[in-house]
């Protein structure tokens, strides 16, 4: 599995989360903020792949930030008569901060009961949905790496090779 990097935020696109994998974990890098915009270090967590029980993806609107952000951004265009500065300042606030509201959900749900939650900005879905599909993979080789049956036919099919090549040469 690569590195996948995204944005947590619109507000703080500088600040990128990180999924990743080590060996036998899931790496997980999640920066944590102030009030949604001042920068205060990162979350990181160490999830083992066996650990896993299930990973979604998922997209929602949360419209109760959504109206207040919208509501944010129009009081910004009626202060632009007033204070150019503190009008534009609280518009591009209200818009960034509204466009948030749509989210993209990576969900990580664990064997002890525990879920991850994971926020994407809209813009990055695919990174959401390709995590989610490479986390799933990951945890299907290790299933079929513990599955003894499989192991067990993929043993004697190579056996059988073997004596066919045997047998052949003779």
């Amino acid at each position: 599995m690569e590195k996948i990097k995204f944005m947590t935020s619109l507000l703080t696109f500088y600040l990128k989360g990180e999924i990743g994998q080590q060996d036998n974990f899931i790496k997980l890098k999640i920066p944590n903020t102030i009030f949604g915009l001042i920068p205060l270090g990162s979350h990181g967590e160490n999830l083992p792949i066996n650990q896993i029980s299930m990973v979604g993806s998922s997209f929602h609107l949360l419209i109760g930030r959504f109206l207040l952000r919208v509501i944010l951004a129009f009081i910004g265009l009626a202060c632009f008569e007033s204070s150019l500065p503190f009008g534009f300042i609280m518009l591009i606030i209200g818009v960034l901060t509204a466009i948030n509201s749509f989210q993209t959900i990576l969900l990580i749900d664990l064997t002890s009961g525990r879920s991850i939650t994971l926020s994407f900005v809209v813009f990055e879905k695919s990174k959401a949905v390709q995590a989610a599909y490479d986390i799933n993979k990951l945890i299907s080789e290790r299933i079929d790496d513990t599955n003894a049956r499989q192991q067990t036919d993929r043993l004697i099919s190579d056996n059988d090779r073997i004596v066919n090549a045997i047998n052949n040469r003779k």
